[in-house]
């Protein structure tokens, strides 16, 4: 089974702030390994790719399954509605490829090492 990342970020406006998902997505995806074949990130709002759009991108390189990883830290609005009405157009429209989507960043414990770390460097 073709397995695919789709790493998933807000957007922006500001078209240089995306570059960071792009990044991020690639340093992801060496440290996943062999674990994902096919790999792609996308933005919900204000940016190119959009989610639909990095979704069928993935399927036409032959994702059978697509692992959706928000890049959000809170499961509000976007994660509770958008992004499932998103997942419920594409199973209608692929039923044969699989859709699941990690949790959010939330209140992982290295987030606080992280923010930490930030803190640290305004001394």
């Amino acid at each position: 089974m073709k397995k695919a990342l789709l790493i998933l970020a807000h957007g922006s406006r500001v078209p240089e702030t995306c570059d960071t998902v792009k990044n991020l997505s690639q340093v992801v995806k060496e440290k996943a390994g062999e674990e994902f074949q096919l790999s792609g990130y996308a933005f919900l709002q204000f940016a190119k790719p959009t989610f639909e759009e990095a979704a069928e991108k993935l399927i036409e390189e032959g994702a059978e399954e697509v692992v959706v990883a928000p890049f959000f830290l809170f499961e509000g609005h976007h994660m509770k509605h958008d992004l499932p009405e998103a997942l419920e157009e594409l199973n209608t429209k692929h039923p044969k490829v699989t859709f699941k989507t990690a949790g959010v960043i939330g209140e992982d414990s290295r987030m606080a090492e992280v923010l930490l770390d930030q803190i640290r460097k305004v001394r």
